[in-house]
C-alpha cells in the first residue's frame, strides 16, 4: 500500500507574503545606493567644473589687471592723436583760407593812371575771432575752440588817393574790372548798396595843410575781395 503525500503549512498566517514585496525590499536599497552614487558623480563632476572655471576666472582677472595700464596708454594714446589731427585740420583749413596779394599789387602798380596819386592801400584786419564754444562764456575753466566757428572771412580792400580830377579814378576803377583783377577784386554793381563793390566810401576836397593852394581831391574807395574760406 502506498503512503499519501503530506503536505505541511508550517507558517502562521502572519508570515504568509507574496514573491514581489520581497523583490522590492532587495531592490530599493540597490536603486537607493546607485541613485547616491549618481549624484556623488554628478556633483563631483560639477565642483570640478566649477574649480576650472574658477580658476579660468581667475587667469582673466590676472591678465585684465596686467593689460589696465597698457589699454590706458592706448587710450591716452589715441586721444593725443585725435587732438593733433584736430589740429591738423584747423591748419589745413587756415591755409586753404590764405590769400596772396603780391601779384595783384604788382598789376595795380602798373595799371595806375596820370593824375592819380595813391595814398594808402589797405586790407582791414577781419574782426578778433571768438574761439569759445557755444554757449560758453569766458572763464578759466573753458578750453578754447582750435578755430573759430565761421567758415567765411569777409575781406576787403580800400583805396585812397589824390586826384585832380574825377576821371583819372574812374579809369582806375574800370582798369579794375579787367579779368586780372577778378580773381581778388569782386565786382558786383547790381545789388544793394551795403553790398556793392566798389563802393565810393568818399570824394571830396583836400583840405590838408599840404594841398594849400592845389585843388586836389581825396578819393577813398572800397572794394569786396575774395571771401577767404576754411574748408579743407
Amino acid at each position: 500500500m502506498k503512503a499519501p503525500n503530506l503536505h505541511l503549512n508550517l507558517l502562521h498566517a502572519s508570515e504568509r507574503q507574496s514573491s514581489s514585496p520581497v523583490r522590492l525590499r532587495v531592490m530599493l536599497p540597490i536603486l537607493a545606493a546607485l541613485a547616491c552614487v549618481g549624484c556623488l558623480v554628478w556633483w563631483g563632476v560639477l565642483t570640478g567644473q566649477l574649480m576650472l572655471v574658477k580658476a579660468q576666472v581667475e587667469t582673466i582677472k590676472q591678465d585684465i589687471a596686467a593689460k589696465q595700464s597698457e589699454h590706458g596708454g592706448i587710450l591716452g594714446q589715441m586721444n593725443t592723436a585725435r587732438d593733433i589731427q584736430a589740429e591738423v585740420d584747423q591748419l589745413t583749413m587756415y591755409a586753404n583760407a590764405r590769400r596772396t596779394y603780391g601779384e595783384f599789387f604788382a598789376n595795380l602798380a602798373s595799371n595806375v593812371p596820370p593824375g592819380v596819386a595813391l595814398m594808402e592801400l589797405e586790407i582791414p584786419e577781419p574782426p578778433a575771432q571768438s574761439l569759445l564754444p557755444p554757449g560758453a562764456k569766458p572763464g578759466p575753466k573753458v578750453k578754447p575752440l582750435l578755430g573759430p566757428t565761421n567758415t567765411v572771412d569777409v575781406v576787403k580792400l580800400r583805396i585812397l588817393g589824390r586826384t585832380l580830377k574825377n576821371e583819372p579814378v574812374e579809369t582806375l576803377m574800370k582798369s579794375l574790372e579787367d579779368p586780372s583783377f577778378t580773381n581778388t577784386l569782386v565786382i558786383a554793381k547790381d545789388v544793394p548798396p551795403d553790398r556793392a563793390s566798389p563802393r565810393i566810401r568818399s570824394f571830396k576836397q583836400d583840405t590838408s595843410p599840404a594841398a594849400q593852394g592845389a585843388q586836389l581831391l581825396i578819393f577813398d574807395v572800397e572794394y569786396l575781395c575774395t571771401e577767404r574760406r576754411f574748408e579743407k
